[in-house]
């Protein structure tokens, strides 16, 4: 539960690096390792690596709740190398227990078969989960929401390629595409990047 006593089926948390897998269920698991995704497979996106560095107590207290949920005694940051400040950053304020891991930048890092064997060594059966080899692989931005503690209003996204100037926004959940490319310089939410 959150400081606001909600649970995080209540606050609607779901897997936000892409699968939307209800968080709740996803966590109804006992694995000795929880391995942070912030690797962003994709090369333009830089959404993770924000919320890392804006939003690092947020992703720390969602961390504790995952690993105390599933029973995990160890935690892992994994963030791209180049993002030393970053990594540096975190590693100041990372609690007992966890620990950050460089990830290089290739692609696809951002995979979780990929991820959970770069972190451990292990491979994922075919078919299998991160869970087959004791693992629990959650997105940053997920974390970021089971940290909050609130409803889920807001999506973390990077607007990038053919624009003027590429960012990072949060914007309300439903906002159109065409909104968040025409508040690219606007002031349609909180920026976290310029």
């Amino acid at each position: 539960q959150s400081a606001m006593g909600l649970t995080i089926e209540e606050c609607g948390v779901v897997g936000a690096g892409g699968g939307g897998f209800p968080t709740d269920v996803k966590l109804q698991t006992s694995v000795p390792l929880v391995i942070v995704n912030g690797a962003e497979c994709e090369p333009l996106l830089h959404k993770d690596k924000e919320l890392l560095r804006h939003e690092a107590p947020a992703m720390l207290a969602g961390l504790k709740t995952v690993m105390d949920r599933v029973g995990a005694s160890e935690g892992v940051v994994g963030a791209k190398d180049k993002y030393e400040d970053v990594i540096r950053s975190l590693q100041a304020a990372l609690p007992a227990g966890v620990r950050t891991f460089p990830l290089s930048d290739t692609y696809p890092a951002g995979d979780e078969f990929i991820l959970v064997h770069d972190v451990t060594g292990r491979v994922i059966p075919p078919g299998g989960l991160p869970r087959d080899v004791g693992a629990l692989v959650v997105n940053v931005e997920t974390l970021v929401n089971v940290g909050l503690g609130r409803p889920v209003t807001h999506k973390v996204l990077t607007v990038a390629g053919a624009v003027k100037e590429p960012v990072t926004l949060r914007v309300p959940v439903g906002t159109s595409i065409g909104e968040v490319i025409a508040a690219e310089k606007g002031p349609l939410t909180a920026l976290l990047q310029k």
